[in-house]
């Protein structure tokens, strides 16, 4: 099935894409044809490259974070080539580019804690593109395009860094040998640790470009980094980074339904949105946090 995945990939990219300019590739500006060819290229090169070379998988991964670093650096200095502003603010902007070119080379390096982070970011693209898909479901043109590539640039980096032998790769080291465990503990912490990866950025992007309850931007921006943190202390193995995840995902909960209790009007629908990384990060954090109570205890 993982092999398959990556020809499945690319064949969903290939098909969306000419779906949705067929009869008006005249409109697609520059920036949306070389945005489509990075994305068309990584998913076929992804298809065709054998698994045993897993560093090209890597470099592929790679290369699609640091592309999307570059387009969010662009939107920092007010030059964002696209008709829908996918970054409303220029500091999130920034967050985002600093963030993607980072675990971008840290993919290229073969960096442990960056295939981990990738997938995080990749999870995170591919539920708001599949959102935003949605709600422009029928329709056609770059607004739409945009949202597809965010559902195909997560599908070919989880396509990418799901291979068995790339997750060998990343994992090589002996230090990280305890992340290819079953233990149900490791899986669980794991698991919280990317969607609290993915659930950071959007607490900002709430906060800064789509504030639909002004009451909760101050709690959003300390919770963030918080999150950040706890994910951070998981993958480098250390406890205290389940405890804070645990407490994190209680504090996600609240401010989840604050931010539902204070919505402005015509708000709730957008605060929905976010809810969808918001809780199962939560979920997540707390079902880790709760194993390793009981672990202790049993102990």
């Amino acid at each position: 099935m993982k092999r398959a995945l990556p020809a499945c990939v690319a064949v969903l990219s290939i098909t969306w894409i000419v779906y949705l300019w067929w009869g008006q590739w005249g409109l697609a500006s520059g920036a949306v044809w070389l945005g489509s060819g990075i994305a068309i290229s990584a998913a076929v090169a992804g298809a065709v490259v054998p698994s045993t070379y897993v560093r090209a998988h890597a470099a592929i991964a790679g290369c699609l974070m640091i592309t999307l670093g570059a387009f969010a650096a662009t939107r920092v200095f007010g030059h964002w080539p696209f008709a829908w502003d996918a970054m409303p603010d220029a500091r999130y902007a920034g967050l985002i580019a600093t963030l993607g070119i980072t675990v971008g080379l840290g993919l290229v390096c073969g960096a442990f804690w960056a295939r981990w982070a990738a997938m995080a970011f990749a999870a995170g693209s591919g539920l708001g593109g599949a959102l935003n898909s949605l709600h422009w479901i029928g329709e056609r043109g770059e607004t739409p395009w945009l949202a597809a590539i965010g559902v195909i640039g997560g599908a070919v980096l989880l396509s990418q860094l799901a291979r068995t032998e790339v997750a060998t790769y990343f994992a090589r080291h002996t230090a990280h040998a305890v992340w290819a465990s079953r233990d149900r503990l490791v899986r669980s912490a794991r698991w919280a640790a990317i969607a609290n990866f993915a659930a950071a950025p959007m607490l900002v992007l709430y906060a800064l470009g789509q504030p639909m309850a002004p009451r909760t931007v101050t709690f959003a921006l300390v919770l963030a980094p918080l999150l950040g943190l706890g994910s951070l202390l998981v993958v480098l193995r250390r406890t205290a980074g389940i405890a804070i995840l645990a407490v994190g995902g209680v504090a996600l909960c609240i401010h989840t339904a604050a931010s539902a209790e204070y919505a402005i009007a015509g708000g709730l629908p957008v605060v929905g949105y976010y809810a969808a990384f918001w809780l199962p990060a939560a979920l997540l954090g707390i079902t880790a946090g709760a194993m390793a109570a009981v672990r202790t205890l049993r102990r």
